[in-house]
């Protein structure tokens, strides 16, 4: 591969972490985006997509798009009906409960419900 194309991919793909993109996987992780070490992720981030940019000059024209590497073959089962658990055999191993559900911690919110 020429270098200077390696060097250009190198430097065009570290140009698009903007701000705003890295702020936004910032979020996504769920981090913390005034921590002193951002600044150290950030660089970080910029370095792995660096090493990743060599794969933009793969040829790939001839290669079938897949989404397994090897065949997948899917255990169905037949579709009949059995006997299930009743509830309080479903819930009796269980500490954490009310009368009808499993109780579980809260998952905290971080006041964006989608993509912006």
């Amino acid at each position: 591969m020429d270098e200077h194309k390696f060097k250009s991919a190198e430097n065009s793909l570290a140009g698009a972490i903007t701000d705003d993109v890295f702020l936004r996987v910032v979020e996504l992780a769920r981090l913390d985006p005034l921590a002193p070490s951002m600044a150290i992720h950030r660089d970080e981030f910029r370095k792995i997509l660096e090493h990743f940019s060599v794969l933009s000059h793969v040829d790939i024209s001839d290669v079938d798009p897949t989404i397994h590497i090897n065949p997948v073959r899917l255990p169905f089962s037949d579709d009949e009906p059995e006997e299930t658990l009743t509830r309080d055999d479903a819930l009796s191993n269980t500490r954490l409960r009310t009368s009808e559900y499993f109780l579980a911690p809260k998952i905290p919110d971080s006041g964006d419900s989608g993509g912006k």
